[in-house]
């Protein structure tokens, strides 16, 4: 027996509504705000109504012409297909989509997987999440400290890669593209990251579908990457990477005005980004950061020196200066200078006297983005910049309008 319609504020078993039957429904046809309800208890209460108001909203972005009231009405039932204990089944789609989330994040949460769920409920399109583990920064996001930015996102790549291999449909249209590389394929493929895994997702669709890549036979099924506060965006990301033109053109950057990380119009927090997706408590992080701190300091406390760091006078000077034991401080100058991979010198030149004196409107500017790591965490939120939608229902539109 299905639950007697409509059910509203007051509606319980009691009555004969058979709340009971249409919680346990809810709480599987949508998990990922299955939260907003209250126990299953039977009765119909303000944190049902909640939940009904949210499904509503979405319905209504996916462009059904229903009221958002709370209560769940015949329009609301015949729109998420509430027939009994599970909406009804539908012929499976070969189209995917993989959604991974941002810094110290689990799989679970985030604009991204909130896209992949209402395309899966409502596109019945397939989600994938992509899980891997949580890192960067030193620890202070969460996770192991020993894992840098990059060790991040390059776990991110491997799982996304591991995933596209063990797909059957990924691994059917493969093997018809082996057998001829013309032949008709049915499988259509959706990425979203937000923020650092939108980098990340970019870095592996470089890799996994670029030229000479182990998935490029099947690069024209990509329908398109939707990214959320993305620091690769392209010119004003914080990341300054250049994509391939086959893959800007299948990139929407759905960005809050002012995103600290994918609207960095300076020149200085690029040169950061640089130093921090290494961060680790590792020593190759202590070498590369001692690169950058050391000769500013010496540009600082002594101009004149020649030779740099290899001046046998840089270890005396540095230990007087940071307070450093002789020992440590030789092993770490040692270090710098027999190290491969050197960073940016603008950076360097930038925490000298100099740099800093020369870079004050830079600064200033900076500070007045600092707003922007609030706008950063707002895609939930309905924004101006998305005509009074939240960034998740735009990138939905885009989906949802798309049609090959």
């Amino acid at each position: 027996m299905t639950a007697r319609l409509p059910l509203k504020l007051g509606s319980s078993d009691a009555r004969g509504d058979d709340v009971t039957h249409w919680q346990r429904w809810a709480r599987a046809y949508a998990q990922s705000y299955a939260a907003l309800m209250g126990p299953v208890d039977g009765y119909y209460g303000n944190s049902d109504a909640e939940f009904t108001r949210e499904m509503q909203r979405r319905l209504v972005a996916a462009g059904h012409a229903i009221a958002i009231t709370g209560v769940f009405d015949e329009a609301t039932a015949a729109a998420v297909g509430y027939a009994g204990a599970k909406p009804p089944a539908t012929e499976r789609r070969k189209i995917w989509i993989y959604t991974a989330p941002g810094s110290g994040a689990s799989w679970n949460v985030g604009p991204s997987f909130e896209l992949g769920e209402l395309c899966r409920n409502i596109l019945k399109i397939n989600h994938q999440p992509v899980g891997y583990p949580i890192g960067g920064y030193l620890g202070l996001m969460g996770g192991d400290p020993a894992l840098s930015y990059l060790d991040v996102i390059g776990a991110q790549a491997a799982e996304f890669a591991r995933l596209l291999r063990t797909n059957p449909d990924v691994t059917e249209a493969m093997t018809a593209r082996r057998r001829d590389r013309n032949a008709p394929v049915d499988v259509e493929i959706w990425v979203s990251g937000y923020s650092q895994s939108a980098d990340g997702f970019e870095d592996a669709l470089v890799h996994l579908f670029g030229d000479g890549g182990e998935f490029e036979l099947i690069r024209d099924r990509l329908n398109g990457v939707i990214q959320f506060g993305n620091p690769s965006k392209d010119k004003t990301g914080i990341a300054r990477k250049t994509r391939p033109l086959w893959l800007l053109r299948l990139i929407t950057n759905v960005t809050t005005r002012g995103d600290f990380y994918a609207e960095a119009n300076d020149e200085i927090r690029p040169l950061f980004y640089e130093w921090f997706i290494r961060a680790e408590t590792e020593l190759p992080f202590v070498i590369y950061s001692a690169q950058i701190i050391l000769p500013a300091l010496m540009n600082l406390v002594a101009p004149f020196l020649g030779g740099g760091l290899a001046n046998p006078a840089a270890l005396p000077i540095l230990a007087a200066v940071t307070g450093a034991g002789s020992g440590l401080l030789g092993s770490v100058i040692g270090g710098v200078i027999g190290a491969k991979d050197k960073p940016n010198p603008e950076l360097i030149e930038l925490l000298s006297v100099r740099g800093v004196l020369t870079n004050i409107p830079q600064l200033v500017a900076l500070l007045a983005a600092l707003p922007g790591l609030q706008a950063h965490a707002e895609y939930h939120l309905p924004k101006p910049e998305f005509n009074g939608r939240t960034g998740i229902q735009v990138g939905y539109d885009v989906i949802a309008a798309f049609r090959r």
